[in-house]
């Protein structure tokens, strides 16, 4: 019989190895770091696992127009990026703060950020999410939406790296809802990750890549009885050493629709052309169908 107490020290194991990983990955020198995280990915094409199942499985819905070849040259380009990703947040929660922000090479479009005015700014899963939050977090006052980790450790982690940056954070519930309105109203940014599947009852169905996929609407509803920016935006990976490289977005016109679900729609596509521009950077591996396509 499982008890408590071994679930507990379990639980405990878990965290203190995540947590661990993380500070000696941030320790090492970012291209050393971004080239284990280039050798795993290899690994991880090369291997069965989760990882690789559900990026090709994806791969083949969302891009059917590449031809076999091209959509397992995507599949190791994405694993590869996926694992670098990983191994790039010992430095976003770990490391300095200036010394992350240094490796941002060049920042397109910056002028969008220049008013203090209130701001939804949107980013998908691609490239590294973490720096592009931690530098826009340097330029605006900023409140992130985030769900905590089930690991407390590491959930302490995350948050202590993330509001050392200089953000605010919102959980993924009705009080941070509410801080996020809250920081609307003071004529400031708030961050949000669009691209994960919400409950059904914070969504609605709409296509992602032309596939039936649950949506958030909180966008949507934070946007649409107010003037309020909306920025889409991502910090891209220039090559292992060779930096990032932030590209903004003014996507308000699309998103302000009458009907809710039209503006979902709208941040959905609006979404969908930026992976198109560099889709080995985006992290295939989540499972964005669960409540559609892999449903009996």
């Amino acid at each position: 019989m499982i008890t408590p107490v071994l679930i507990f020290m379990f639980c405990a194991m878990k965290s203190l190895l995540a947590t661990t990983a993380i500070r000696l990955f941030g320790l090492l020198p970012m291209p050393l770091a971004q080239f284990i995280g280039l050798l795993v990915g290899r690994l991880l094409y090369w291997l069965p696992n989760s990882a690789k199942h559900e990026s090709q499985l994806n791969i083949q819905r969302c891009l059917p127009e590449l031809n076999p070849n091209q959509q397992q040259n995507l599949l190791k380009a994405s694993l590869a990026h996926t694992a670098m990703a990983m191994l790039e947040m010992g430095h976003n929660w770990c490391g300095n703060s200036k010394t992350n922000l240094s490796r941002i090479n060049t920042v397109s479009n910056q002028h969008l950020l220049k008013d203090d005015i209130p701001r939804v700014i949107l980013t998908p899963h691609l490239g590294n999410w973490e720096l592009f939050a931690a530098w826009l977090a340097s330029q605006t006052h900023l409140t992130a939406l985030y769900k905590p980790a089930k690991l407390a450790a590491l959930d302490q982690l995350i948050a202590k790296g993330r509001q050392a940056s200089g953000m605010a954070l919102a959980p993924a519930s009705a009080t941070g809802v509410k801080a996020l309105k809250r920081a609307l109203d003071n004529q400031q940014s708030i961050l949000i990750l669009p691209d994960q599947e919400p409950p059904g009852s914070a969504a609605v169905e709409v296509t992602f890549f032309a596939q039936p996929a649950y949506t958030m609407t909180l966008a949507a509803q934070l946007t649409k009885s107010k003037d309020i920016q909306i920025i889409l935006g991502w910090a891209k990976r220039e090559g292992i050493g060779k930096g990032y490289t932030i590209e903004l977005v003014d996507i308000t016109p699309n998103l302000k629709c009458t009907d809710i679900k039209d503006s979902v729609q709208a941040m959905n596509n609006a979404i969908t052309d930026l992976i198109r521009t560099a889709p080995a950077q985006y992290q295939w591996e989540y499972r964005r169908f669960k409540q559609t396509l892999e449903q009996p």
